[in-house]
């Protein structure tokens, strides 16, 4: 009689013990649904008119009023450049100031890297945002800098 009640008093033990189960998996669940969500990037392309990166940003949040800024890194010049103009590479952090929110719906938004006054040309410009989204663009001398050795300021006639 000992031992049968010793099993019983073991079942009620072990049902308590994972009692807690189905909540944890129920807290869990709900973490992974409000979870932050990385910010990402959609098309990007190089506007050589207006002299500026044009970069769609795709981000989860709960509101669509996140704002980007533009971390500019060094300039490095590349090393055995057979031929052409010297390369260089540059890293251009885009940083969303509500990086923490909720992922709750997906907005995407247009940010403009502006390029003027950037003397490091050409290059390649590798984009960077949290925690690890990379793309990478290469832009090329300012289209005004092209004609500046004929002398006149103006397009050679072809």
């Amino acid at each position: 009689m000992n031992s049968h009640q010793n099993s019983g008093a073991y079942l009620r033990m072990r049902a308590r013990r994972w009692k807690w189960v189905p909540r944890s998996l129920l807290a869990i669940t709900v973490m992974m649904v409000t979870a932050v969500q990385a910010d990402t990037f959609g098309p990007v392309r190089y506007d050589a008119k207006k002299n500026q990166i044009i970069v769609t940003m795709i981000y989860d949040g709960t509101n669509p009023n996140h704002h980007f800024s533009i971390r500019w890194g060094r300039c490095h010049k590349l090393q055995d450049q057979l031929q052409g103009p010297p390369r260089k590479i540059i890293n251009v952090g885009i940083l969303d100031d509500q990086g923490n929110d909720a992922a709750r719906k997906r907005y995407t938004k247009i940010v403009l890297v502006s390029l003027a006054g950037l003397s490091c040309r050409p290059a390649t410009v590798t984009l960077w945002t949290p925690p690890n989204q990379y793309t990478r663009l290469d832009i090329p001398v300012p289209q005004q800098n092209l004609w500046a050795c004929s002398g006149s300021g103006s397009a050679p006639s072809l």
